[in-house]
């Protein structure tokens, strides 16, 4: 090349399809009600949602009209402060911990520091929305979810419609794009209840409402019928193994030398290790006292102790591998750690044959496996049902297949919700920023070695509860598909010019 001569330039290489699609919109539509800016309020979906309500031909009422609603409102907020003492507080639940399927209190409000405490309580037959963060999930207001000191992130819904009538549009997709447009915030979003007043919901003819409505509360009688079946479980568990309720009172924790003595509301809870129990892991959790106070308990009942690996026939992690998502008809259900202790899954994800070919087989789930939570919020535990057989699961679900000579899943299961294995399972941790909990770790936590008849009887009530989710969750889905497609029948029959 000559000196003074220029470069030839590198051939240019032709940019990736923008994931980001443009659109256009009138500018009317900017200055009508809030003047919003955001993108997302404008969304493809959103106007697809919109036009199949306004032009469905039915009658259209906001939620906020007092024949739809008789109240919308979330209670204020306050400095929460807790206790260790059940019968000194509320059981509180965290807005996404009220859309699980087994609802269980993990804190307690004090009951003296909770102002006007029973504006915090829901009444069976509310709708409860998420507004805080992942805002739109709803969920009906049930008998065990009552029970509970409920987070200022729900926006309470007091129906006039009939209530499974009205939960089941705001659960729909049509109904979730019209809720989700209204969020506004940039690190966290939020949901008011004056944006969810505007929101159109469609009159379907009075018998149709009561058929939702009727499909939607016995979705939910079966949830409720379902947690009563693991409580009874868990009752039988501990009358047939001869097992007190576990009691963290009785953790030899350490008592302070001088100084004021610890309350329910700052309790102390330091101990000791010594050198020769270390076991090469400095995490405080391995050591916490809690756990050896559980496995002290278990000794104590009726049956030896064994290790979960001896009663299983495999416990393992399935490969990471980069995942290719397609349409639900082209794909294989894919459950994520998070979908583990919901009601039903929630954005569920369905991977390509195809493309992920090599490593599928490796994630797929069966009937009568376990599945535990394994990174993030561990030990959370399902019980695979018929429904899930052959669906997909992320790493992130530990793998437990039962050992059918040794030990019935659902009593394994049922174990490992209690105290005595919960404790075990989370002594096992490790990791700074991220909890996660090994294959071989969760081999080793220690349960009664029951007769398999005993376990038998135990399990096949745990079983039964998971089935009943299952049938809950095909019993709501109908229901609300049924409303999406008279809903978008009707649109179509309006824009095309025929009759619905």
């Amino acid at each position: 090349m000559k000196a003074n001569a220029m470069p030839i330039p590198e051939p240019v290489k032709p940019l990736a399809e923008p994931k980001v699609q443009p659109f256009s919109i009138g500018v009317r539509w900017l200055t009508d009600g809030d003047c919003r800016l955001d993108a997302t309020f404008y969304a493809d979906e959103a106007v697809a949602a919109r036009r199949a309500v306004v032009e469905s031909g039915f009658e259209i009422k906001p939620l906020g009209d007092s024949a739809v609603t008789a109240q919308l409102f979330w209670p204020s907020r306050f400095k929460r402060i807790y206790t260790s003492d059940p019968n000194e507080g509320y059981p509180f639940l965290q807005a996404s911990e009220a859309l699980m399927f087994r609802p269980l209190a993990e804190r307690w409000l004090a009951r003296s520091k909770a102002p006007n405490a029973k504006d915090y309580f829901a009444k069976e037959g509310w709708i409860l929305v998420t507004r805080s963060g992942t805002v739109g999930r709803c969920v009906l207001v049930g008998k065990r979810l009552a029970q509970f000191f409920l987070s200022e992130d729900l926006i309470r819904i007091v129906p006039t419609l009939p209530a499974g009538y009205l939960y089941a549009f705001l659960s729909s997709w049509i109904g979730q794009a019209l809720i989700v447009k209204e969020q506004y915030g940039m690190t966290v979003t939020h949901l008011e209840p004056q944006h969810l007043a505007r929101l159109p919901v469609p009159l379907l003819p009075d018998d149709e409402q009561q058929r939702i409505h009727e499909q939607i509360m016995q979705a939910y009688r079966l949830r409720d019928e379902a947690n009563d079946l693991l409580d009874q479980a868990g009752e039988l568990l501990h009358a047939e193994l001869g097992l007190p309720r576990f009691d963290e009172s009785k953790v030899p924790y350490l008592r302070p030398a001088s100084g004021p003595p610890p309350t329910p509301y700052r309790p102390l809870k330091a101990f000791a290790v010594r050198a020769s129990e270390l076991a090469e892991r400095l995490g405080a959790s391995f050591h916490i006292p809690i756990a050896k106070a559980a496995i002290g308990q278990l000794r104590k009942g009726k049956y030896p102790l064994v290790c979960l690996g001896d009663v299983a026939a495999r416990i393992f992690i399935p490969p990471r591998f980069k995942r290719i998502y397609v349409a639900p008809k082209y794909g294989v259900p894919f459950l994520q750690g998070l979908h583990v202790p919901m009601m039903k899954p929630y954005d569920l994800k369905y991977l390509s044959r195809r493309a992920n070919e090599r490593h599928i087989d490796e994630c797929l789930i069966h009937t009568g496996w376990l599945l535990v939570t394994r990174s993030g919020t561990v030990g959370r535990v399902m019980l695979v049902p018929n429904a899930l057989d052959g669906w997909a699961a992320s790493e992130h679900c530990l793998r437990i297949i039962p050992n059918l000579q040794r030990a019935h899943a659902g009593y394994l299961a049922a174990f490992l919700m209690t105290p005595y294995g919960q404790h075990q399972l989370m002594s096992k941790i490790y990791g700074g920023v991220v909890d996660e909990l090994t294959a071989d770790d969760t081999a080793s936590v220690w349960l009664p070695d029951a007769p398999l008849e005993v376990q038998t009887r135990i399990g096949a009530l745990v079983v039964e509860a998971f089935e009943k989710r299952e049938k809950a969750n095909a019993i709501e889905n109908t229901a609300i598909a049924h409303l999406e497609q008279r809903l978008q029948e009707r649109a179509f029959h309006v824009i095309g010019g025929g009759k619905a």
